[in-house]
């Protein structure tokens, strides 16, 4: 089942309308464990960061072997079909399909993260009695998601036995085990294949297979058109919903808006709203909403300094560049080594017409970054810096 795989691997899941036979419970992100010296991991955070490292780079080098072997990728495969009565041949094809899906998996973060991208670590954190690993992915396009993977020992090695991801609020296994659950039950069910229903289940799959692959080649329209051909049914689920709201963040306002006002109430208690609506909040100045998406992203990774910046730098456009500054002093924006870091915080130096602090993120994104600036005089954001005794500094380590 390479197709139902690689659907799920690229976003994550959907809100099947059949219920499985055997129903199991999702695995829950638990609340980070602060403070409480008598909860102790069979993982120690130096193992953690190491296995951090190695997942790191097993992203940015393509390395779909390596990737493998970290994450206990069987026991993922093997939960999403608890509780189905399949035949040994569908089964079979299942497993075969996993190595193709993770190969898939890594190469669509990797892809992501070209040219201007980055993924890595924010964090290492104790949730109950496991440790997990928290990585941040920015893409090149603009996009961020984050990944939380629950680390074990399995046979003396630290490895992943649960990868949780952001934008889906939800385990990389159970976000599986709902895609595939309404064509094995259609394929199970002689009445479904006489009247044609497991046919149509699968048509339906493969179709967001393809809007998948739409959105990960940026091809929007074709994205948009296929999601505009399925169902009133398929339309309703959580994946084409969140495909479409993707498909349409970089054309009309408007309509991106107002999909995401029905994901949002859709799905008003879905993990990963703080993401979508961050965005939302962006684009209607909505600082209230701002904010209640930021508390609830930090909330789920125990605070990314990155995303303060990006709230910060959104903030500034509000009005609110005081309030914008005063997030900013709790972040070392140069450690972060983030271009974008540096943009963010710019806009908050612009805002309170800070130019010592302009001057430094300038300077960064000029000779850390390779920035390349026209003359700053004729835009208008910089007029104010322009004017001051700082800009010749500017124009001095321009030369």
């Amino acid at each position: 089942m390479p197709t139902v795989l690689l659907l799920a691997l690229f976003v994550g899941c959907n809100q099947s309308t059949t219920q499985t036979p055997a129903e199991i419970e999702p695995t829950r992100l638990e609340e980070i464990t602060t403070g409480d010296d008598s909860v102790v991991s069979d993982v120690s955070t130096d193992e953690a960061n190491e296995f951090a490292v190695r997942w790191q780079q097993a992203i940015e080098q393509n390395d779909a072997a390596t990737a493998r072997e970290m994450i206990d990728w069987k026991a993922i495969f093997d939960r999403a079909l608890v509780g189905f009565d399949v035949d040994p041949r569908f089964r079979s094809g299942f497993h075969q399909g996993a190595s193709q899906a993770v190969k898939n998996l890594v190469g669509v973060i990797h892809q992501g993260i070209q040219q201007s991208g980055s993924y890595r670590l924010v964090h290492t954190v104790q949730r109950g009695q496991s440790q997990h690993v928290v990585m941040r992915l920015l893409t090149s396009d603009g996009g961020t998601n984050y990944h939380d993977i629950q680390l074990t020992r399995k046979d003396g090695k630290v490895v992943g036995d649960h990868l949780f991801i952001a934008m889906t609020g939800e385990s990389f296994g159970d976000s599986l085990r709902t895609n595939v659950a309404a064509v094995i039950q259609s394929q199970n069910s002689v009445l479904a294949r006489l009247s044609g229903t497991a046919k149509t289940e699968m048509d339906n799959l493969n179709k967001q297979q393809e809007m998948s692959t739409a959105v990960q080649q940026g091809n929007y329209p074709r994205a948009l058109e296929i999601y505009e051909a399925l169902p009133a049914k398929t339309k309703q689920m959580k994946l084409p919903m969140l495909f479409r709201v993707m498909s349409l963040a970089e054309g009309d306002y408007d309509a991106y808006v107002e999909a995401i006002n029905e994901y949002s109430q859709r799905f008003p208690n879905d993990a990963c709203l703080g993401l979508i609506t961050l965005d939302a909040a962006g684009i209607n100045q909505d600082e209230a909403l701002l904010m209640k998406s930021y508390d609830s992203i930090q909330k789920w990774t125990g605070g990314d300094p990155y995303l303060t910046t990006l709230v910060a730098g959104v903030r500034a456009t509000f009005g609110a560049a005081e309030q914008a500054a005063e997030m900013l002093e709790t972040v070392d924006v140069d450690a972060l080594e983030l271009a974008g870091a540096h943009d963010f915080a710019l806009t908050v130096s612009l805002a309170r017409d800070d130019h010592q602090s302009t001057l430094h993120h300038l300077t960064a994104l000029r000779d850390q970054y390779g920035y390349e600036f026209t003359d700053l005089t004729t835009v208008e954001d910089f007029k104010s810096f322009a004017a001051s005794p700082v800009y010749q500094q500017w124009l001095a380590g321009s030369q």
